[in-house]
Order: structure tokens, then sequence, then C-alpha cells
């Protein structure tokens, strides 16, 4: 029976999930964590390994002799030394899809309690203002609604595609800049350049995968191009933004509001210049981490473990 080893499991399954499905392929071991003198320990004699976030680089590699299989628990996989990989015939695939509905629910979810302003008022009826207040409503800021507006989206993949089937869904119209020349359908859907997105778009959600074309797209130069009112979105990738000049577009009021789930570092570090900003708000990296977006992944890296058992293996990134 093969050994196969997840070294930082908890994000996957931090025990609302079962391991059973994978269990039953291998001698499996699950670690919540591990430091890299722990990995080393911990993938000895393992065939299989999984892994989010811990890093497998060259040196890993060469002190793992029998390792054949590397199952990212997620769609990025920079935290693999894929070249390393491939010399040492390791076969490494991901997970893609998987959390598509979650992503974008996430996203309006964040736009939502933002354009409705929930945390204040329900702040402020829980501390005495509405019953002692004259009239039957009260509105500490000014709500606003989503139809009519433009909604602009970074990147038209799975999940650029279902934020825009939402957003249209509120009444807004959508713009959406993306690197394929490929058609975007519906025809509704408005095909512009960055520039265009940037300085029309009345919320500007960020879909786009992390390169050297996008790493910082969100600058001061392109944040100055945007609406006074804008509100910015990032559920995909803290590199696309440059923390700094976002942080201080915000403090001068630039733009209206950031709403991000992603940060450049993470876990973020204590004192992030964000945190000081009543119109930045952050939540930490959980848009992909819904109950049923983590039981597709848990299902689907067991099927990735079944191909490549059967000597057929499946989304390989290398």
């Amino acid at each position: 029976m093969i050994k196969i080893v997840a070294l930082d499991g908890y994000t996957l399954n931090p025990g609302d999930l079962s391991w059973n499905e994978i269990g039953v392929l291998g001698a499996l071991e699950v670690f919540n964590r591990s430091t890299l003198a722990q990995g080393l320990e911990r993938a000895q004699d393992a065939k299989v390994l999984i892994v989010n976030k811990f890093i497998i680089d060259r040196d890993f590699l060469s002190k793992c002799k029998d390792l054949q299989l590397i199952c990212i628990s997620a769609t990025g996989y920079n935290n693999v030394d894929l070249s390393a990989c491939r010399e040492r015939n390791i076969d490494v695939c991901n997970v893609a899809n998987y959390s598509t509905t979650g992503v974008a629910q996430h996203t309006f979810a964040m736009l939502l309690h933002w354009m409705n302003q929930i945390t204040q008022h329900s702040n402020l009826v829980k501390k005495g203002y509405w019953s002692i207040c004259p009239d039957f409503s009260f509105t500490a800021s000014p709500i606003h609604e989503l139809a009519g507006k433009k909604f602009g989206i970074l990147g038209y993949g799975d999940i650029g595609k279902r934020v825009a089937q939402i957003a249209m869904a509120f009444g807004m119209e959508v713009l959406v800049c993306r690197k394929s020349e490929q058609a975007i359908e519906p025809s509704s859907i408005k095909k512009v350049d960055f520039d265009t997105l940037i300085a029309e778009s009345d919320i500007i959600s960020l879909h786009a995968s992390l390169n050297e074309q996008t790493k910082e797209i969100i600058n001061t130069q392109s944040l100055s191009k945007m609406k006074p009112s804008a509100i910015l979105i990032n559920t995909s990738r803290g590199g696309l933004i440059n923390e700094n000049d976002l942080a201080a577009c915000l403090a001068e009021e630039g733009i209206a509001a950031a709403l991000l789930d992603v940060l450049c570092e993470e876990p973020a570090p204590l004192h992030h210049p964000f945190y000081a900003l009543s119109n930045c708000k952050i939540t930490p990296h959980i848009a992909w981490s819904s109950v049923q977006s983590r039981t597709r992944l848990m299902h689907s890296i067991s099927k990735n473990i079944s191909a490549f058992l059967e000597g057929n293996p499946q989304n390989l990134v290398n």
C-alpha cells in the first residue's frame, strides 16, 4: 500500500470533512501544518504528497527518494518547483474550478455588505440608537442600489463569468477586460481595454491570474484614473495590487472603498496599513473555503490520486 501524506491539511479540512475517500487509496497520514524540517521527516517514504501552500523546492525534492506524485489542494501551483519535478519524473496535479460558486458569492457578499453598510447599522441598533429614534427607520450613511451601475471585471475565466452573471441579475452593465481575443458572451457584456475598464467602472472586481503582466496592475497610476466613487474588490491574488499605493489612495479618499479577501503577504502582518482605514474591508482569504467548495476539492484530489494509480494521471501542471 502506498504512503500518502498531507503536509498542510488544516485549511482544506479543519475537521468538518472526512479524509476517508483519500484514505482508502493508501496509507494516509494527515498533518494540519508542517515546518520545513517536519515536512522533510514526514515525507520520507511517501509516494504521494498533498500540499496547499507548503513550499516544495529542488532541495526538498532531492530528499524525497520515493515521491512520485504531488497533489496540490488548490488551483495555483507557484509553491512547487515544476522544473525540478520534471527532472525527477514527479507528476504534479492541481484542482481547478472547485470554488467558482463560492468565490463569486463572496465577491457579492462583500459588495452588498458595503453598499448597505450592514455592520455600521447593526452596531448602532445594538447600541440603542434605534430604540431612541423618533422615527420607525434611520440611516447612518447613504445606501445605494447596484442596478444601473457599471461593473468592471478584470479577467474572464470561470469565476469572472459567474460574477458577470450575478452582476447582470442585479441589473448592472458589465464591462470585461481580458487577455484572450475570444469573443465574450452574452453580447450584452462589453469588452474593453484596461484603461476604459478602470475609468468607466463604478465597481471593479479582480479575477485575473497573477503574472508578470498583471503584477501590481492596480497602482498609483491606475488608481488615479478611477472614479472617486469607485469600489475595488479583490478575491483573486494579493499581488495584483500595490498595497502601499492603494493605502495612500484610500487614505486620501481617491476611491470610495477597497474590499479585499487576499493580500500580498498571508497571513497578514500585524499593523498592516490597511487596518487603520475605515474604507478598506478585509476577510482572511476565505472566498474559496465554503464547505461545498472544500468538499469538491477533497473529491477532486481523490480522483487525481486514483487516476495516477491507474496509470492515467490527470490535471497535470507539469
